[in-house]
This record gives structure tokens, C-alpha cells and sequence, in this order.
């Protein structure tokens, strides 16, 4: 099958990874559209797609894509969304659902009502060791699960390279919603809601420590209490080189399984490689497992996007919409325990949403 794929936002500076593996395709036909006149020329400089556009409405109506993807700022891209929606596509949309859970809201009424299909993709969805991690505690290799924890984060956008498209919005507050706290803290939210469903509770701690040139936060932890179970979440924006190895580690009755992580770049990509530790009682030093390669049809995002249109299949665990909505839940209820300095509830009052 042939596909007519349209790029809605180029400001995300992950769709580069995206575009560049769709090109590669001989079966996509690609096509692209940002305000940004710089961000469409690249794609058409360094990927070949000479089909781009200023504006994304235009793009759907002349292109009539088969299905998108959208890679704007978490508040801008509801609206892009809705758009899409409205012309019946089906989405692939990048980490996180929003800036905030009022926009997820209106994504999840956008997409039912269109009866459309919508795909939150979330990068640790396709690191072999990561997944393989969360099958096994999943399928109950190591007893009840009682603990979850994750540290994600680098120096900071700038400082890790990052494109001043993307950086730009990444340290504004009403774009991207907070700041290393959204960033990094919706991994650890959506792999705990997906192991562990929603919280009873949530705190969180949330600062600006070291960067003073940015207004928004550059580190946070955020704290969930389950009726036996807890998980702490941790992100930064001011490691100084690799933070240390962040997991995620999962305790459970019968023993822990810890991801070992590496990331590299490879011909301009990032490639996220790993192995899982296995310890229990028995073993304190542990075996390494070796995690499988991802099978073929889901072994990165899009293609797993396109597989799962092609054979009517619904998208699954960590970038299915129900899973996302609930970690934006999560990353709300923690944003409004680190105002109030006090633990909160879910699930939350939708008159608090927002």
C-alpha cells in the first residue's frame, strides 16, 4: 500500500527523525507545512520533500493526505488536531497529548467525535530494553509491582542542542505548559499509568534551580501514591553531561527489573539501546536480559502508525489515547499540588482543568 502522509508543524524538533526515516520509504509520498519558511525549506533541502506549505489547512485540502503527523508546541497542537480530525485523517501526534489536561480534553472530544483514529507517540515506546521491561513486570514476572521509578532529562534544551524552533517554546510557559517537568516527567506519568493505572494521589515538587534565563522550571519530581503502590518521577534540565542511568526500575513482590539505558546518534538519529537487569532474593546481582528486537510493523513509530491504519488495528498500551489522557491527568494533578504545596487527589474536578 501506497501512502500520502501530510506533516503538520515542523516546531518539534523530533519530527526531523520521523521525516527523515518516512523518506527513506519508497512506499510515502510526503508533504509538510509550518508558518516557519526556514523549517519547510530544510525539509525540502535535507529530505527531498518539495511539497511544502505555510499553512496547514492548505495542506489537507490540496494534499488530502492519507493520515498526518503532528509535531507543533503542546498548546498549539490542539488546534491542529481539530483540524486534521475535521477533515476525517487519522493522527500520529507527538509527546505529550497537551500543554494541559483542558486541551487533551478537547483532543479526546475531537477524535471521538470524528471517529477517527489518534496515536500519541511517546519515544521510550520503541527502545527494546524499556519495552521489554514493561511486558515482563506487565505480565507478572516479578509479583505484585509496588514501586515504580524513572529520571529522565540532559543540561538542558539549549545546551543539548536543540533547534531555537524548538527551544523557543520548550521555555515558554503557555506553549509548552511548564518546563522539564512536562518535558520529562510525561515518560515516567504515562509508563506508571500504564503499569499501574491511575494514582489515588499525586504531589510534586517543581523549580527553577539553575537557569535563570529561562522562566519556566528546570527541575521536578513528581510523587504518585497508589492504595500499594508508588512511583517517583524525576526530570531535569541541568544535568551536568549523562544523568545517571534513570531507568525505569520496577520493584515488585518476586523481584525488581531495572533498564540499563544507552542512547547514541547514528547518521543524524538518535538510537536508544539497553538491556534489562533482572534481581530478585535468590540473585542480588541479577541477569542481564538481552531485550528482542522490536518486531517488524512496530519496530518505530511510524511504521507502527501505518501498520495499525492499514489493518484496522487500535493503537495499544503506552501511545494509545486512553493511556496518554491519563498521564496528562497525572502531570495536571501534579502541577496543581506544586501550587498549592500539598498532596491532590484524582481523579480531578474538571472545574479545576485548566
Amino acid at each position: 500500500m501506497a501512502w500520502n502522509i501530510g506533516v503538520l508543524g515542523l516546531t518539534h524538533d523530533h519530527v526531523w527523525e520521523h521525516i527523515a526515516t518516512l523518506a527513506q520509504r519508497d512506499d510515502i509520498s510526503l508533504s509538510v507545512a509550518d508558518p516557519n519558511a526556514p523549517l519547510v525549506e530544510k525539509a525540502r533541502a535535507e529530505h527531498g520533500v518539495d511539497r511544502g506549505y505555510g499553512d496547514y489547512a492548505a495542506l489537507l485540502e490540496r494534499e488530502r493526505p492519507d493520515a498526518v503527523l503532528v509535531f507543533a508546541d503542546n498548546a498549539g497542537s490542539v488546534e491542529i488536531v481539530e483540524l486534521a480530525v475535521s477533515h476525517g485523517r487519522p493522527v500520529m501526534l507527538e509527546k505529550p497529548m497537551a500543554d494541559s489536561l483542558a486541551n487533551a480534553e478537547r483532543i479526546r472530544v475531537a477524535v471521538r467525535k470524528s471517529g477517527v483514529p489518534l496515536m500519541v507517540n511517546w519515544p521510550t515506546n520503541w527502545t527494546p530494553a524499556v519495552r521489554q521491561a514493561l511486558d515482563l513486570a506487565a505480565s507478572g514476572e516479578i509479583g505484585n509491582i509496588f514501586r515504580f521509578s524513572f529520571r529522565g532529562g540532559h543540561g538542558g534544551p539549549k545546551e543539548y542542542g536543540c533547534s531555537e524552533f524548538f527551544y523557543s517554546w520548550l521555555y515558554d510557559r503557555e506553549r509548552n505548559g511548564a518546563g522539564a517537568y512536562i518535558d520529562y516527567c510525561g515518560y515516567g506519568a504515562v509508563m506508571a499509568r500504564h503499569l499501574l493505572g491511575m494514582p489515588a494521589r499525586a504531589q510534586a515538587t517543581i523549580g527553577r534551580l539553575q537557569k535563570d534565563y529561562v522562566p519556566v522550571d528546570d527541575n521536578a519530581i513528581l510523587v504518585l501514591r497508589y492504595p500499594t503502590a508508588m512511583a517517583v518521577i524525576e526530570a531535569t534540565w541541568t544535568a551536568n553531561g549523562p544523568i545517571p542511568d534513570g531507568g525505569p526500575a520496577i520493584w515488585g513482590s518476586g523481584g525488581s527489573l531495572v533498564v540499563q539505558r544507552q542512547a547514541a546518534r547514528h547518521e543524524g538519529q538518535i538510537v536508544r539501546t539497553g538491556v534489562v537487569r533482572r534481581i530478585s532474593k535468590d540473585n542480588p546481582d541479577g541477569d542481564i536480559i538481552e531485550p528482542p528486537d522490536l518486531p517488524e510493523g512496530a519496530r518505530n513509530a511510524t511504521e507502527y502508525f501505518l501498520n495499525r491504519l492499514a489493518s484496522d488495528r487500535p493503537f495499544e498500551g503506552l501511545v494509545s489515547l486512553d493511556t496518554s489522557l491519563g498521564a496528562q491527568e497525572i502531570l495536571e494533578a501534579g502541577l496543581i499540588a506544586a501550587r498549592a504545596g500539598s498532596e491532590v487527589s484524582l481523579p480531578l474536578d474538571i472545574c479545576n482543568w485548566g
